[in-house]
């Protein structure tokens, strides 16, 4: 069982991967890194299909890890069990930098965080020892994965192999984020986070420096989605909003903590973000009139 320790210190990674990680589809898993006390250590970083409920997550789960293959080639395999609920699987390729430099990092530190963001945009970070048996297979394998020739055939290959018959049963994720070792670096694109109070608590009543963090971050993160959108060349306002319908979530979050005061605040800082309320103003505005339907 993983050891979970409560964090509340400020956490930083690399924004390229956090903007990346939070693009792709889910259910996706990636490696990456994140300081925490001005130490680094690897991060897995999880984004399911499903939520996994706070009552699930908070007594941790069980990390599995094994090498898969054969003579000429081999793969990495990770399993995240559950208690109760799911296990999910992922396999990775050890010829690859990205591996090789995070799984280093996690023997020598003994421990590893663990992200995990939710489809609601709930966020589940924590500092997890990986344990004697999983840090002692690790170390075994080590010579091994950093001498890997493993090249993309034969790791799709083992991805084909493992659907048909997943061991333990389970989602297999979609491993993301995997070319850039860029990734890694993290003061020169910095990404900082401040976690909230421990699973299962809330912020103190009163207290609204998480919730501010929360409408920041919430904020930064739709209008530069909306930017990128306008630097490939999408203009077109109908076009823009179907683009940003998978977003809908991101944005009834921000408007469920911010209150019309708090939103205002944030127009000016950030063009993008109230480009894509006014646009949420005129549909809803034109479904009110009957100038616009509403979708069935």
């Amino acid at each position: 069982m993983s050891n979970v320790y409560p964090l509340l210190p400020k956490l930083a990674t690399n924004r390229q991967f956090i903007d990346d990680f939070v693009a792709a589809k889910a259910p996706c898993f990636a490696l990456g890194m994140i300081e925490e006390r001005k130490q680094e250590l690897g991060l897995l970083a999880l984004r399911p299909r499903n939520i996994i409920p706070p009552e699930v997550m908070e007594p941790g789960f069980d990390f599995g890890h094994s090498l898969l293959g054969n003579d000429h080639f081999e793969v990495v395999h990770f399993a995240f069990e559950f208690y109760g609920f799911r296990t999910y699987n992922v396999l990775l390729n050890p010829n690859n930098p990205l591996v090789q430099a995070v799984l280093e990092t996690m023997i020598e530190s003994g421990e590893y965080f663990f992200l995990a963001i939710m489809p609601d945009q709930g966020v589940t970070a924590f500092r997890s020892e990986i344990g004697v048996e999983n840090l002692e297979g690790l170390k075994d394998n080590l010579a091994r994965i950093r001498s890997s020739t493993t090249n993309d055939v034969q790791y799709q290959k083992s991805l084909r192999l493992f659907q048909k018959h997943p061991f333990p049963p389970g989602q297999l994720l979609t491993w993301v984020c995997r070319d850039n070792v860029a990734y890694l670096d993290i003061e020169s694109d910095r990404f900082e986070m401040t976690p909230a109070a421990p699973c299962g608590d809330a912020a103190p009543a009163g207290d609204d420096t998480y919730l501010d963090a929360q409408r920041r971050a919430l904020a930064e993160l739709l209008d530069g989605k909306v930017n990128e959108l306008v630097r490939a060349g999408i203009d077109d306002d109908f076009m823009l909003m179907a683009l940003m319908a998978p977003e809908m979530p991101l944005f009834k979050r921000l408007m469920d903590i911010s209150g019309k005061g708090g939103l205002n605040d944030l127009w000016s800082v950030y063009p993008g973000l109230y480009r894509f309320a006014k646009l949420l103003e005129l549909i809803a505005t034109g479904i009110q009139s009957g100038d616009l339907k509403a979708p069935h």
